[in-house]
């Protein structure tokens, strides 16, 4: 798979996704998709919603000239598409949450019934067996589809974490492809990687600059968020799975995390779990006096060491599903602690 047209197309989508985001850059105001600071949001001057465009157009370039586009799967490239569009449309005119949930739920529906893509089981997590889902295989699915985009999304709170989190979980993903011969599938993902590192270097707070120059918008959190989600489906999925489902959790774990978190504290306090609030980890972080730049390093490095450790136990280790469950659950019920301990000394501090 390293060969040179392959090495050639990763430095061609990373140049691309930036080209594509400076060509568009000047026009940003003209259609529409700049993000205005006002209420809750940090930036300080109007920002363009461009990043997604950027990471798309290159990804697309790439899989059509340099002929990795595998035409076997019409349905992943029909519903990623479908998702973008919508997200771009939503950073122009912003109208509201109901229509880009129904848009994630066809896309998900596309997966299923086109791409016969789905989980049928989540593995042997009591060690009683595989835990069959049976009829509710596809609503599953379509929820967690719809969760993992959404995750994804709810992550997209300081300028490069959900870019850097996106790029932990696609090259996880590219690795687990690699060690199974999974070639056609790990190319794909290298390339993604290599588009979401082209807008980083773009989107990312340096030394010398403050404030990220563009924004990813929903147009790229909601495409990368549904590719994640895909592939997590089809690594684990009923097909052709190479590594059992609750290992995807490891490889999603801080992004899962925080929204499991967040939802739930949100539904103890009797109100809607999509209320927007500064309850996020990286809120949380921020509020602590802690610089933009190390919450993204520290959430980066949090999310590597799980997608390591997630990987090592199961390519060379082979901890049962078990074993990982609860290794995975006490690490979750320790994450809680944690943030319930950072949030009340904030709010004491407050």
């Amino acid at each position: 798979m390293m060969s040179l047209k392959f090495l050639f197309a990763l430095i061609f989508v990373y140049l691309a996704s930036i080209l594509a985001i400076i060509s568009i850059r000047p026009y940003a105001a003209r259609l529409f998709l700049e993000d205005i600071p006002q209420g809750r949001k940090q930036h300080k001057a109007p920002t363009p919603v461009i990043g997604g465009i950027g990471v798309v157009a290159g990804f697309y370039a790439v899989m059509i000239f340099f002929g990795y586009m595998p035409l076997e799967q019409p349905a992943f490239w029909v519903a990623s598409f479908l998702l973008f569009v919508v997200g771009l449309l939503d950073d122009m005119h912003e109208f509201g949450s109901k229509i880009k949930f129904i848009a994630q739920a066809i896309a998900a529906l596309l997966m299923i019934l086109w791409g016969h893509n789905k989980l049928g089981s989540l593995g042997d997590l009591f060690g009683t067996g595989d835990v069959v889902l049976e009829s509710m295989a596809i609503p599953f699915t379509v929820f967690f589809v719809v969760g993992v985009i959404n995750a994804f999304n709810l992550i997209d709170g300081v300028d490069g974490l959900c870019g850097s989190l996106s790029i932990v979980t696609t090259l996880s993903f590219a690795v687990a492809s690699m060690l199974n011969g999974r070639s056609s599938d790990a190319v794909i993902l290298f390339i993604l990687s290599a588009a979401l590192a082209g807008f980083l270097s773009l989107n990312l707070r340096l030394p010398k600059r403050p404030a990220a120059l563009i924004f990813l918008g929903d147009a790229g959190a909601l495409f990368v968020g549904f590719v994640i989600a895909w592939y997590a489906i089809k690594l684990a999925g009923d097909q052709s799975r190479i590594m059992n489902p609750i290992i995807v959790v490891w490889l999603l774990a801080v992004p899962v995390f925080d929204t499991l978190a967040v939802m739930t504290r949100r539904m103890m306090k009797r109100v809607s779990p999509f209320k927007a609030d500064r309850t996020h980890i990286h809120h949380v972080l921020l509020d602590l006096g802690i610089a933009d730049h190390h919450v993204v390093f520290i959430l980066f490095l949090v999310a590597t060491a799980f997608a390591l450790i997630g990987l090592a136990c199961t390519f060379y280790l082979r901890f049962s599903d078990a074993v990982m469950l609860m290794f995975i659950a006490s690490l979750f019920a320790l994450y809680c602690y944690i943030k319930k301990s950072l949030f009340s000394h904030v709010r004491k501090s407050a």
